[in-house]
């Protein structure tokens, strides 16, 4: 089972950033070079695990289980681009407020993970809400290109705080992958 962590959006948020998609996917640059992410799919990944055996899922739930879950505040004020130099791979929501419960939360998620198998993430961990992702990356879009090419006033989208997080398996579909939660974890 392919599986991920993430922090699932209020309906507020989620519709503000369906609005903004569909502005992004009318601007005539971005038409043909980006997938855009359905507003269904749109979340903060904490952790992706990758495959796990269908009998250790269980191992993992129990494991989450025991996490604290902090309150954790989110704010969606601006566009973020990824990798923030050469050209342009993923268009973004970054993730600002308070951003220390949500980095303190990854860190026992990574260690709930490791019994299975699953490696640590090597980079430092950035929270953002995937837009699209740039099917082949070309010096034409960077950072630089797309966030003077991007309308700022589409965000920000509304502040929210989180108690909780969702465990949800991922499978990959010609249309696109389908999140399925599996269990959620917090209040």
């Amino acid at each position: 089972m392919r599986l991920f962590t993430a922090v699932e959006l209020p309906q507020p948020s989620r519709n503000h950033l369906a609005q903004l998609l569909e502005t992004l996917r009318a601007h005539p640059v971005l038409q043909d070079v980006a997938s855009f992410t359905p507003p269904q799919n749109l979340h903060i990944t904490l952790k992706f695990i990758g495959d796990v055996p269908d009998d250790r899922v269980p191992l993992l739930v129990a494991s989450l289980r025991t996490l604290a879950i902090p309150l954790m505040p989110f704010a969606l004020e601006r566009f973020l681009v990824l990798p923030g130099q050469g050209p342009a791979r993923v268009l973004a929501v970054n993730v600002a407020k308070d951003l220390a419960p949500i980095t303190s939360l990854f860190n026992p998620i990574e260690s709930a993970c490791q019994p299975l198998g699953v490696s640590r993430e090597a980079r430092v961990y950035k929270p953002h809400i995937t837009l699209a992702r740039f099917r082949r990356p070309t010096q034409r879009l960077t950072a630089r290109t797309l966030i003077r090419m991007i309308d700022p006033s589409l965000l920000p989208a509304p502040a929210f705080t989180a108690s909780h997080f969702t465990l949800f398996q991922s499978q990959l579909a010609p249309t696109g992958a389908i999140h399925t939660p599996l269990a959620t974890f917090g209040t």
